[in-house]
């Protein structure tokens, strides 16, 4: 007489997946803790130079005599330039300055009140500054 005997074994597929959620899952966890902690802690004195860096590369181009953007005639602000750069296209004069930030260009006076440009607006550029509570270049 033979007898014969049978086991099977199943493993259970859920405990294994299981697992492999959580292991995810931290991996997830991990590499978001980082990349936050990485943007948290940026320098902040990187994008203030990237900054003063773009004003001085404007500054150079308006006051420039060989730019084709200058707006200074013998020392003096010439009224006709400076109305020329209002009416160029935002992202162009953008372009055409070379800066990727939004900037404003406006004028002040010795005593570092806001002079209207061409007695009407107060700036030329983004309109995402304020100037005095008006966007840049707004009356």
């Amino acid at each position: 007489m033979k007898i014969k005997i049978t086991m099977t074994i199943k493993i259970k597929s859920k405990a294994q997946s299981w697992s492999i959620d959580i292991a995810i899952g931290v991996i997830v966890f991990v590499l978001a803790f980082f990349v936050f902690y990485t943007l948290l802690n940026a320098n902040p004195n990187a994008r203030v130079n990237e900054l003063k860096k773009e004003a001085t590369i404007i500054i150079k181009q308006v006051g420039s005599k060989d730019s084709k953007l200058s707006i200074v005639d013998n020392n003096e602000i010439n009224d006709t330039r400076i109305g020329s750069l209002k009416n160029i296209n935002y992202e162009e004069l953008k372009r055409a300055l070379r800066i990727e930030g939004d900037f404003c260009i406006y004028l002040e006076d010795d005593k570092g009140d806001i002079v209207l440009i061409n007695r009407s607006y107060k700036g030329v550029g983004s309109s995402n500054i304020d100037l005095g509570g008006t966007p840049c270049s707004q009356k």
